[in-house]
This record gives C-alpha cells, sequence and structure tokens, in this order.
C-alpha cells in the first residue's frame, strides 16, 4: 500500500507524464459510469464496485481509504464546484452516502451539475426534472423534487457558501491536492516522503497487541519497556524456533490445556506434566511443580552471570519476570545478549519438554536437554559468524564478552553448565 500511495502522488502530479495515467483515467470512468476521472478520490468506492477495476487501481483506493482519516483536501472554488454528489463521505442521507442512478444517468454527478453556469446559486426543483425528463420519460417528478431537496439540505454548509458566491468558472485549470497530516504536520501527498507515508501507515494498520496486557499486569511492566523486549523476541541471529516460541509467549497465543478445552479439543485442563494443576501459559513456564529443580538449576547460572555486575540495577531484577521477558537493560558486567539467548533457549527447553510428555514420552530430563539446546544453538552460532563469515567480533561480543559460563580457548568453546 505504501507504495501505491507514492504512484497516487505521481498520478496527482501535472508534470509527471506517463501512459498508465490514461489508463487509470479510462478504468475509473466506468465507476458508476459517472466519469470522475481524478475527482473520484473524492469518494469512498465499495469493493464491489472496485472490483470492476484492475487490481492495481483497486490498491490505489484501498491505500487512500487506509489513511484516510489523517488526510485533507484543500478545495478551491472549482474544487468545490467539481465534489462528486454520490459515494461521497461529505454527503450523507440517512447516515448513508448515496447513489441515485436515474440523477447519474441524466448527467448529474458533480455540485456543479445542479448550479448555474454563469450565476450564482442551485438550480430550481423543475431544472432537475427536466434533465432527468430527457433520458427518462417515465419519472415520478415529486420523487425527483424530494430527492432533490434532500440533496440540498444534506450539502455542506461551505460548499453552499461557495456556489451562492463565487460563480463556476469553466476555464480556470483544475488540480487537486492531498494533504496528509503526520503528527500535527501537514504534507503534500505529492513531495510526501516515504519514511513519512510508512510512519502514517503504520499509524492505522499497527494494533497495541492485546496478549501482553497479562504481562503487564502481571510484572508491571508498561508500554515502553515492550519496545526493548521485541527488540530481543526478534533477534537475527535467533534460530527461528527459539523467535516462533518467543512471539507466542508474548503474545499469550499458546494452546495451554485451558484453552482447547474450552474450544472442546480436550476433556480436562489439567497440566499433563504435574497432573493436578489447571495449565495456563503462567503454570508452563513458572508454577507447574515439576519445574523446581530446572528453576533452581536456572537460578544458579544467573547467579554467575550476575556476579561480576557493576549496576544498581540489579536490585530490579526478579527471576520469574527475566524467564518471561528476559533482561531489559544493559549492565555493566553483564553480557545481557548471552542472557536474553539463555532465557529464550530456556523456554523452549520448558516447552519442548512439555510437548513431548503430552506425546507419550516419559523421563525427559529438562536441565539435560536444556545444557545440550544451549551448546548446540551456540555451537552453531560460533560457526556461522567465525568460521563462515569472518564475523569474530560479534560473536564475542554477544556471546563471550562477560560471560563466566562461557570460554573461547584455541578456537574451541568451553561451557561451564
Amino acid at each position: 500500500m505504501l507504495f501505491r500511495l507514492k504512484f497516487l502522488g505521481r498520478l496527482l502530479d501535472d508534470e509527471y507524464q506517463v501512459l498508465w495515467k490514461y489508463t487509470f483515467k479510462y478504468f475509473v470512468s466506468s465507476i458508476y459510469e459517472m466519469k470522475l476521472c481524478h475527482n473520484v478520490f473524492y469518494t469512498v468506492i465499495p469493493n464491489c464496485e472496485l472490483k470492476k477495476l484492475p487490481v492495481v487501481y483497486q490498491e490505489f483506493f484501498q491505500a487512500l481509504n487506509c489513511i484516510r482519516k489523517n488526510i485533507e483536501f484543500p478545495l478551491s472554488v472549482e474544487n468545490v464546484y467539481d465534489q462528486p454528489l454520490f459515494v461521497n463521505p461529505n454527503i450523507v442521507l440517512n447516515n448513508r452516502t448515496i447513489v441515485w442512478h436515474d440523477f447519474i444517468g441524466a448527467g448529474i454527478v458533480c455540485l456543479k451539475d445542479i448550479c448555474f453556469e454563469v450565476k450564482t446559486g442551485f438550480l430550481p426543483d423543475h431544472a432537475i426534472v427536466e434533465m432527468i425528463q430527457i433520458v427518462y420519460e417515465d419519472v415520478n417528478v415529486q420523487y425527483v423534487i424530494d430527492r432533490y431537496r434532500n440533496l440540498l439540505n444534506v450539502i455542506p454548509v461551505e460548499w453552499k457558501n461557495t456556489v451562492n458566491s463565487d460563480i463556476h468558472r469553466i476555464s480556470i485549470p483544475r488540480t487537486i491536492d492531498i494533504s496528509i497530516i503526520c503528527k500535527n504536520v501537514h504534507y503534500d501527498l505529492k513531495l510526501c516522503s516515504t519514511k513519512t507515508l510508512y510512519t502514517i501507515m503504520l499509524e492505522n494498520i499497527v494494533e497495541e497487541p492485546v496478549g501482553i496486557e497479562l504481562w503487564k499486569s502481571e510484572f508491571d511492566v508498561t508500554s515502553e519497556a515492550f519496545s526493548k523486549i521485541w527488540e530481543h523476541v526478534n533477534m537475527y541471529w535467533k534460530p527461528s524456533n527459539l523467535v516462533e516460541l518467543d512471539f507466542k509467549v508474548l503474545h499469550n497465543c499458546i494452546f495451554t490445556n485451558i484453552k482447547l478445552q474450552k474450544i472442546g479439543l480436550v476433556d480436562d485442563n489439567i497440566c499433563k506434566v504435574c497432573c493436578s494443576e489447571k495449565e495456563d501459559i503462567l503454570h508452563i513456564f513458572i508454577n507447574c511443580d515439576k519445574l523446581e529443580d530446572f528453576h533452581n538449576y536456572l537460578s544458579s547460572l544467573l547467579v554467575r552471570i550476575f556476579e561480576n555486575c557493576d549496576s544498581d540495577k540489579i536490585s530490579l531484577v526478579r527471576s520469574e519476570e527475566l524467564l518471561i521477558l528476559g533482561l531489559r537493560w544493559h549492565m555493566k558486567g553483564v553480557n545481557d545478549s548471552f542472557l536474553n539467548f539463555c532465557m529464550s533457549v530456556a523456554r523452549y527447553c520448558i516447552f519442548r519438554r512439555r510437548n513431548l510428555l503430552n506425546s507419550g514420552y516419559s523421563n525427559v530430563n529438562l536441565i539435560k536437554l536444556f545444557q545440550y539446546t544451549l551448546k548446540h544453538y551456540v555451537t552453531y552460532m560460533y560457526v556461522y559468524l567465525c568460521r563462515c563469515h569472518n564475523m569474530s567480533h560479534i560473536f564475542q561480543k554477544k556471546f563471550v564478552m562477560d560471560n563466566p559460563l562461557l570460554e573461547e580457548t584455541d578456537n574451541v568453546l568451553v561451557f561451564k553448565l
């Protein structure tokens, strides 16, 4: 959609001459047979009518509708007279835009079509009736008059004032300007940068995830803090299965037994690991009794990771929050990248063990699974970064520096788990 907005800006730029502009005019003239050309952008066309257009032109309108609440149309006198009467969001009757095919068939499409040509003011009722009778002989005169009067009532007052004070001048060139509002600043669409359009698109498309509300309330974390947490989730060098699970954990979209029971896929919501409590996401990673030994093991690792910490923020660290959300800030003497990677592997192993037990496996040693998985992924990253891409400085920074659990000696990794 972003690129469609850029092309839309070019479409409205008279200095940009290309063939596809004429094909666009040809196709949009078929919308309700109104032959509106560029004035069609003042309207909001329903999808059923948009389907008549090629997909690329449909996307023009979809992109514009996506940011419509962030745009304004600076209107000259000529622009006011060129305003479409139908499917125009500024002309609403009974809370709906209008489409009157007999008016359209008679050539009554824009505001100028119901105004005098050489003086100010709107045409009288009988003039509208005569225009429609030329095309449709058998017409209900009173019905036409009633609709015309209703139309006049719903036309914006500013437009009426323009019609009653300024004459419609055909000879003056028309230009359509679209002003985009971003952070209370107005930008001309024709001159708008891609970055500005991207910012506006994000504001209109992106929604605040609802899943993180659980973690906000559970750990008293602000929305601003989650920007850093998402960085850890989507770290470019993390294996895809870790990224996927971390994404699901933060969004609280893991299918626990409580959720599966609600949708009728399991008979009970009891945890299959401890067989004693209901299984929600907090139970899977924190509250399950079968995690006690593993949590104690992780705590011993964290004590060693933080042993050289030289920061007052150490008092803010909580083990449960660390396991779910990771470390959100930098601390002198602590390799936060390795720590967050370690917690990501821990979450993965807890969830992996849970799935294995649900599938009928038994006697899964969670500590050994964690140690093996951590060694496997760290070794993989070592080979990938150091030996394949000559990026040992990145590996040193992300994994080895300020890390008492890992050393590199003579091109060999030594784990102290």
